[in-house]
């Protein structure tokens, strides 16, 4: 039993091997349409994929977006952000509280935060945005409902979640 001498590998994916006929008459006209349109949106999704990359590239280098331990990829809770877009209907200072719980320990900086704030839906009512960013996490670490690591200089200031009680308390338990 061998291979058909009329057949001849068309496409591969990572999943399997698309074998099409050769002679024009015995293809199913359907099935050259689902092939070139698989190999279209194959060539379209690598296109996008890089375009991605590049952008969430930039947007590291310009520090606009959280350090994510796989740069090239989106972060699951950026991503989750994107899909369900939980700040549509919040204030600002919950917002910004959600973000920093979501990436705690992690510290952010207003930036960040204002890249996940836009990511999660939140429509600012203002044309700084930055800086409504930077009023509210500033009043938060007053009140003491978050950390601040407070740098003066182009670095800027960075934020963090503070856990609550209850949470330190059931983390030395898991330990």
């Amino acid at each position: 039993m061998g291979t058909d001498p009329k057949k001849h590998l068309t496409e591969t994916d990572s999943i399997r091997t698309i074998v099409q006929n050769t002679e024009r008459e015995d293809v199913d006209a359907t099935a050259r349409k689902l092939v070139e349109r698989l190999r279209q949106l194959e060539r379209d999704q690598w296109r996008i994929n890089s375009e991605l990359r590049s952008i969430r590239m930039a947007l590291d280098v310009a520090g606009v977006r959280p350090s994510y331990k796989f740069k090239e990829l989106a972060d699951p809770r950026e991503s989750e952000y994107v899909r369900s877009e939980p700040f549509k209907k919040n204030t600002l200072a919950e917002t910004c509280y959600t973000i920093l719980r979501d990436f705690k320990p992690e510290w952010l900086t207003k930036s960040q935060v204002e890249y996940l704030a836009i990511r999660g839906g939140y429509n600012f009512s203002t044309t700084d945005s930055k800086n409504s960013i930077d009023v509210t996490l500033r009043r938060m670490a007053g009140a003491g409902k978050i950390e601040a690591d407070k740098v003066r200089g182009s670095r800027g200031s960075k934020y963090r979640f503070i856990p609550e009680p209850i949470e330190v308390e059931q983390e030395a338990k898991a330990q």
